[in-house]
């Protein structure tokens, strides 16, 4: 983001000077200020919402529920694993991203970044606006490709991947909450049509390519090192958990797992 600011294009006018784009023509400048909200604007607020409900379901499913004979999982116990796939993909975004989003300066199009179009500031100065205003950082200019939109689709990845979205109204209203988020980031003008697109692609792409890799279809170190990270209900031992009965921890074979035996 600070690379982003220090290298988009500085203009006198008293407007963004943005490059013609057809999600431009056909959806109009609108962007209302939420307050209490850091940016105040709806796409950050749907970020919110989805990752609050995504933090809900690792809360809920951290401790899992076993069977009472066979001591296997029943429910649950992949809270780890989903808070896991939540922060990988977040990282390949912010990676991917830091590989597009200062390479080419464009106009920055959105009119709440007019006055920073004004001046020219060294590298410092882009460091502090970026990171200096509070916990969660904002820049202008920051364009290629759209960080809202790739962890908007990542959200939903995640939430499909784990069974979040089988209900089809919870589905359908999810799905909305995300479109209206990525409505809202053209309709801002935070981003030119082009960098929602390219979010798309990243957000199906990185996924696909990631998840391929978590369950063994493809093979090489990458492969081998996700598998060794990752925590799956199937590796949680019974004795790990309260709830887990002194009965029935005694029926598990204690000499497999020593670390556990307090004396």
């Amino acid at each position: 983001g600070a690379v982003a600011y220090f290298h988009f294009e500085r203009s006198d006018a008293s407007v963004p000077d943005p490059l013609p784009d057809f999600g431009y023509d056909v959806i109009p400048y609108y962007c209302p200020r939420i307050p209490h909200v850091p940016h105040g604007n709806v796409q950050s607020v749907v970020l919110f919402i989805l990752y609050g409900l995504i933090l809900s379901g690792i809360a809920l499913r951290w401790k899992p529920r076993y069977h009472p004979k066979t001591g296997t999982v029943i429910w649950g116990g992949d809270g780890r694993l989903i808070l896991q796939h939540l922060c990988h993909l977040n990282c390949l975004v912010f990676l991917t991203r830091t590989s597009t989003v200062g390479m080419t300066g464009l106009p920055q199009p959105n009119p709440k970044c007019v006055e920073q179009q004004h001046f020219q500031v060294t590298f410092g100065n882009a460091l502090q606006f970026v990171m200096g205003r509070g916990l969660v950082p904002h820049a202008c200019g920051d364009l290629i490709y759209s960080g809202h939109v790739g962890c908007t689709l990542i959200c939903m990845a995640v939430l499909h991947r784990h069974g979040f979205l089988k209900n089809k109204s919870a589905a359908f209203f999810i799905w909305f909450v995300a479109a209206v988020g990525i409505f809202f980031t053209i309709s801002c003008r935070s981003h030119y049509t082009v960098d929602v697109v390219l979010a798309f692609y990243f957000g199906y792409f990185l996924p696909e390519w990631y998840f391929n890799r978590s369950d063994g279809r493809v093979g090489g170190w990458v492969s081998a090192w996700i598998k060794t990270v990752e925590v799956r209900p199937s590796d949680l031992r019974p004795v790990d958990y309260d709830e887990v009965s002194e009965s029935r921890a005694k029926e598990v074979d204690l000499y497999q797992y020593p670390s556990t035996i307090s004396v």
